[in-house]
């Protein structure tokens, strides 16, 4: 009985494993001085203007500088998005999981499923897909081309691996 329970659990072992996460360039406290400096050069420049009567573009310049925030705390939020794909000879797990925490899951069967790779002669990948009969579900849509390029490589080498069937010594 230990014989079968160590081949099954040689079966199910990850062939290829990792997490995708979108890249932000700046930290909070990048974001921060970013707005800060922005803001020191906007105020004197509402103020002049608001002295000379002119109201109504302050009043438009302190809403670029809203807007401007607000861009970066929806940029901030949307990094909390990642997704994990997990490969073994037995199944091919894909999650996704937004910045609110929903998730949402995909399992296929590693025989029955292939790659879709949209390459663009220039640049590279540009889209990735899993496809399994009816199913067909983007991934690494965070990524930028040259990862997604490393990512269908890497991919498509495990596939390979899984679909040779489980290693048994």
């Amino acid at each position: 009985m230990e014989r079968r329970e160590e081949t099954i659990s040689r079966a199910e072992a990850p062939l290829f494993s990792t997490r995708l996460r979108p890249h932000r360039a700046l930290t909070a406290r990048g974001r921060r001085k970013l707005l800060a400096l922005f803001a020191a050069f906007q105020a004197p420049l509402g103020v002049a203007l608001t002295l000379q009567g002119a109201w109504p573009a302050a009043v438009f310049i302190a809403a670029t500088w809203v807007g401007l925030a607000l861009a970066f705390f929806r940029n901030a939020r949307a990094a909390l998005a990642y997704e994990d794909l997990e490969l073994s000879a037995l199944e091919l797990h894909y999650a996704r999981i937004t910045p609110a925490g929903r998730r949402r899951d995909w399992r296929f069967n590693p025989l029955w499923v292939r790659l879709a790779i949209e390459r663009h002669e220039e640049f590279g990948v540009e889209r990735l897909d899993l496809l399994s009969r009816r199913t067909r579900v983007e991934i690494g849509a965070c990524l930028g081309r040259h990862e997604k390029t490393r990512l269908a490589r890497d991919l498509a080498a495990a596939l390979s691996r899984a679909k040779s069937g489980p290693r048994f010594d």
